[in-house]
């Protein structure tokens, strides 16, 4: 196969990858504690289509698989978002570069910064669709609201009885999380997290997302005219090989 469609059909489908994350991320521009996706591509001069043989790279054929760009990986801006003020009981924020943990339905380790919390069935501070708040005694029980959460996550119930402390930490260096729905990020333990320093805790806030629309509309468009100018070309690639297949045929 013409290599020059191993080319446009890899920056189809980079730019096309690219169009879902960034509307996902505008999607998602009003979840609190949500961090925006951008995909990372790396370009090629050349690349040589390869198959594995007994755990070997065997080459298969000699400039094949010409390509523009493909599609590297995709990585989160972990940046904070701006703290807004919502007066709500249930909602809390970190101011720094803490996160709150949640042991999901399945028993796992997740962080968060979205703190739009709610009270289960049971009594239990939890984060809708991922799982239970966790202090520093495990999963945080309330009961009933009614509590107040001091500026170093000591919460105290309605009669002035202490309940646990929200446990903040942070990934440590290196450390890579799966992100998960509601803004929380899978770990894989508490191996992989670390104290975190030089926060503060607000009850009746929420970190909102670092979603900026501008920045999203403007490479929103740019990976669209990049797509319509790709699908363009292989359109164009497309005819002049069917003319000189037409032109060979007539020999």
């Amino acid at each position: 196969m013409y290599s020059g469609f191993y080319t446009l059909a890899s920056g189809i489908l980079t730019r096309q990858n690219e169009i879902d994350i960034l509307g996902n991320n505008l999607t998602n521009i009003k979840t609190p504690g949500y961090k925006a996706d951008r995909v990372e591509t790396s370009a090629f001069e050349m690349e040589l289509m390869v198959r594995m043989e007994n755990g070997q790279p065997t080459v298969l054929g000699d400039g094949v698989g010409q390509v523009s760009s493909i599609v590297q990986e995709v990585h989160t801006i972990m940046d904070a978002g701006i703290i807004e003020q919502t007066n709500r009981e249930l909602d809390v924020a970190v101011n720094g570069d803490g996160f709150f943990n949640i042991r999901t339905a399945d028993g796992q380790l997740a962080i968060t910064k979205n703190g739009n919390f709610d009270l289960d069935e049971q009594g239990y501070l939890c984060l809708q669709g991922v799982g239970r708040v966790l202090g520093q005694n495990g999963e945080i029980y309330i009961g009933q609201s009614g509590f107040t959460i001091a500026p170093n996550g000591a919460i105290t119930s309605a009669d002035g009885n202490y309940i646990d402390t929200l446990l903040i930490n942070k990934p440590a260096e290196g450390i890579v999380v799966t992100k998960l729905e509601n803004s929380a990020f899978l770990v894989q333990g508490a191996g992989d997290l670390v104290a975190a320093e030089n926060y503060t805790v607000i009850q009746g806030a929420l970190e909102t997302s670092n979603v900026d629309m501008n920045t999203e509309l403007t490479k929103l468009i740019e990976a669209q005219r990049s797509f319509q100018l790709y699908s363009s070309a292989m359109q164009i690639v497309d005819q002049m090989d069917q003319n000189a297949t037409t032109k060979l045929a007539s020999v």
